[in-house]
């Protein structure tokens, strides 16, 4: 580390809670804990409490927060001048044009810039744009000092853009105390709970589960299925409902959204995690399953290949195929002893590195990197 007289000031762009996401909780996290003596961290909020359903519209609210914020990055490089700027980049044209309005502020002062990417859909976006804001996207990129990715199998989505030392990875991680000495005997058991936790959308492959539980009733006629989290569109809800009476299936509960709590019981009731979704990037309900200790089943989306590792802890299945979904379900449930040993990998793997202090510590090496002082 390169020693400083002075710690790395960070004016740091973060939204935090309500409402309730991925940014938002890993911003909880960063504040809520000591800092290290060598970083001094100035935050500026840009949450929009409206809700999720805001997010990349085009209106008079997003417009003046997005000011607001613009404005609030300007008073305190010009109060605290700090040393780095970072800031979250968004996978769309009207959230990245925003985004890169803080970055051109940034350089403009000279400061360092650091870019943290949350998902894993940025390289799409940039292929699906037009030819100006692919050329803007890469003259910005290039601004950078340091870019942030939620994996190793995410750097990719930058090298073309930004050298590859100055791609970081920072996967997500938390606490779970309430995890802690759980354990889990899957042996001379009938009956099994697969759960599911997210929004309840096909994008998430809400749908192909549903569709595999009959499926799986039929080979394992005592297991039951909950999904927990909430609707986002009243034809999706009516068509999950009527097919779970079409089928039968009375041992499917929607359980709505679940606060920390209720989360935390179904947890620590489940027999095996469910997440068969198509577009991630580290979700925070894999990195909660890990810390239950919980099997788990999911798609190769985003860098959820380094959390649930093939055939060690869980199963990788393919994604908008609800026959294997299914066929995978069942050949786990029919073998306990494999069971009990993917419950126990998960745990392991939970605390080899997606506790809190994994997360700020690679985090605030990040930021030193891009700061220039690592």
């Amino acid at each position: 580390m390169v020693a400083r007289a002075n710690p790395l000031g960070i004016a740091f762009l973060a939204p935090t809670p309500p409402p309730v996401m991925g940014p938002s909780i890993a911003t909880e996290i960063v504040l809520r804990g000591p800092l290290p003596t060598d970083l001094r961290i100035f935050h500026i909020d840009t949450a929009d409490r409206r809700g999720l359903e805001t997010l990349g519209r085009i209106d008079l609210a997003n417009l003046w927060n997005a000011a607001r914020t613009a404005a609030r990055l300007v008073w305190t490089m010009l109060r605290h001048w700090p040393d780095l700027v970072y800031i979250p980049i968004s996978q769309t044209r009207i959230g990245y044009l925003r985004d890169s309005v803080y970055l051109v502020l940034a350089w403009l002062f000279r400061r360092r810039i650091a870019l943290h990417l949350r998902g894993a859909a940025f390289g799409d976006f940039y292929a699906r744009s037009g030819a100006l804001l692919r050329a803007w996207i890469r003259w910005t990129l290039r601004r950078a000092d340091g870019v942030i990715v939620l994996g190793e199998s995410l750097r990719a989505i930058f090298e073309p853009f930004v050298a590859a030392d100055r791609i970081h990875v920072v996967p997500n991680g938390e606490d779970f105390p309430e995890f802690d000495g759980l354990g889990r005997d899957y042996r001379a058991r009938d009956s099994f709970h697969v759960v599911y936790l997210g929004n309840l959308i096909p994008l998430k492959g809400v749908d192909d589960l549903l569709r595999a539980a009959p499926l799986v009733v039929a080979r394992h006629p005592g297991t039951r299925f909950t999904f927990a989290g909430a609707w986002r569109s009243d034809g999706f809800r009516s068509w999950a409902e009527t097919f779970a009476r079409r089928h039968g299936l009375a041992n499917v509960r929607f359980a709505g959204p679940v606060d920390r709590a209720a989360k935390t019981a179904l947890l620590r009731e489940a027999d095996l995690f469910v997440f068969p979704s198509t577009r991630e990037g580290h979700p925070w309900v894999i990195v909660e399953a890990l810390a239950a200790g919980l099997p788990i089943v999911s798609c190769d989306a985003g860098c959820i290949r380094e959390s649930v590792l093939d055939g060690r802890n869980g199963r990788l299945v393919p994604m908008r195929d609800h026959e294997t979904l299914a066929q995978t379900i069942n050949d786990l449930l029919s073998d306990p002893e494999r069971l009990g040993s993917m419950a126990l990998e998960s745990r392991r793997h939970y605390l080899s590195r997606f506790t809190r202090s994994d997360f700020r510590h690679r985090l605030f090496e990040a930021m030193r990197g891009a700061g220039g002082t690592a």
